[in-house]
């Protein structure tokens, strides 16, 4: 049996029809205007000036003032109470040595010269006293010449093996020329004391016992080490119980100010003089800091072939440390010094082989072509294009196109 196709055309065309006569406005939309949104950037305003070139370098720092502290003789460490790192003041203890024979060599003295004195009272009494004074000075100096000479053959001995240090060696070479002046002084106090009074024999005694009396003095002083500048303590190589020796017990350095110690050539060191400002740019904080020329040698380094130069560096947090990477950037102003336009270099962006910048004109941006002359690492000069007082865009002009509409930051 056959199905009419009749009713299917029917409502084919009934849709058709009251398609035909919908409204012509429900087909287009209505339209709205939309207006650009203004861009958010930083401008300045065109000044004449100067453009800075820059000369640099890559440097390290160094303390103002480095000490290495040794005592001034051999001995036995008995205290050490300083740590790595501690800050001291100049005069401050930083160790002490065994003092016990010391102690005894000033006691030692000082009855010697007690003695002495007692001696110079009663000369008046009696000559020969005075002369029998001399001849016990002449035996213990006799006594102590002949001490020093077997200490020092004895060290002599030790020094070539190695055992001990050349400070020690050298310290009882000083011991026997000591003994061997007072052996000699004895000597000649003796012999002068049958023609002098015992007055004046005494005095001598005196004198020789206070000489004695002093250098033990000294040698128990030396015994206490201290710091001779304010500052951190940067080594500390000894213990203890340990035998000082050659080497420096205690390392202080002062680290403000901080020094850079430069090399310049001979084009760039023209550029500066003492009292000239420069940038350091402190690599491992990104911090520039501006510091200043304080020394410059006027002679050539014949190995380097170039001009020492030291640039002081303020610390007073202690935030920078001694051997830290700088860049140093000296500056110095143009041959002619002229005045001309100058801007930040930044402003200025290259577009199809032109430079150009971006100059307001109320709040709209506009391409504006330019030539440019001497620059430097933040700055250019303007040849033309530009006039003094006018307003650039220096920063957002990555997203502006000529004519754009601009919001100051």
């Amino acid at each position: 049996m056959k199905r009419s196709k009749k009713p299917v055309i029917l409502a084919l065309l009934a849709i058709t029809l009251v398609a035909g006569c919908s409204s012509p406005q429900a087909e287009t939309p209505p339209t709205e205007t939309v207006e650009a949104a203004a861009t958010p950037v930083q401008v300045e305003t065109v000044a004449t000036g100067s453009v800075v070139s820059d000369s640099g370098l890559t440097a390290k720092l160094a303390p103002s003032e480095e000490v290495q502290v040794s005592p001034k003789m051999g001995g036995k460490i008995s205290s050490l109470p300083v740590k790595l790192g501690q800050y001291v003041t100049k005069g401050q203890v930083l160790f002490k040595l065994d003092e016990k024979d010391l102690v005894n060599g000033v006691k030692q003295a000082e009855a010697a010269y007690n003695v002495s004195k007692a001696s110079l009272n009663q000369a008046g009494s009696s000559s020969d006293q005075g002369l029998v004074q001399a001849k016990n000075s002449l035996k213990q100096a006799e006594t102590a010449l002949q001490d020093a000479k077997v200490n020092q053959q004895r060290m002599q001995q030790l020094f070539s093996q190695g055992a001990i240090s050349a400070q020690q060696m050298e310290q009882a070479n000083s011991q026997l020329t000591t003994a061997q002046t007072s052996y000699d002084n004895a000597q000649q106090t003796l012999q002068s004391a049958g023609q002098k009074t015992s007055v004046q024999v005494s005095e001598a005694s005196v004198q020789q016992a206070q000489v004695s009396l002093q250098n033990a003095r000294e040698q128990l002083a030396n015994a206490t080490v201290t710091s001779p500048i304010n500052g951190y303590i940067s080594s500390v190589s000894g213990a203890v119980g340990q035998m000082a020796g050659q080497q420096p017990v205690v390392v202080v350095v002062n680290t403000n100010p901080l020094l850079v110690k430069a090399n310049l050539s001979e084009a760039d060191i023209t550029k500066v003089k003492v009292g000239t400002t420069v940038k350091v740019n402190v690599q491992s904080t990104g911090k520039t800091i501006d510091a200043k020329v304080t020394a410059m040698s006027p002679i050539m380094d014949s190995q380097l072939k170039a001009y020492p130069v030291e640039i002081t560096i303020p610390n007073p947090s202690n935030e920078l440390k001694s051997d830290m990477v700088v860049n140093v950037t000296f500056p110095s102003v143009g041959e002619s010094g002229a005045k001309s336009i100058v801007v930040t270099r930044g402003a200025v962006f290259d577009r199809d082989g032109k430079q150009y910048v971006f100059k307001l004109e109320g709040d709209i941006a506009k391409q504006v072509e330019v030539t440019t002359g001497k620059s430097s690492s933040d700055q250019i000069e303007i040849l033309t294009g530009l006039s003094a007082g006018d307003k650039i865009v220096v920063k957002g002009q990555t997203l502006l196109q000529d004519g754009g509409k601009v919001t100051i930051q």
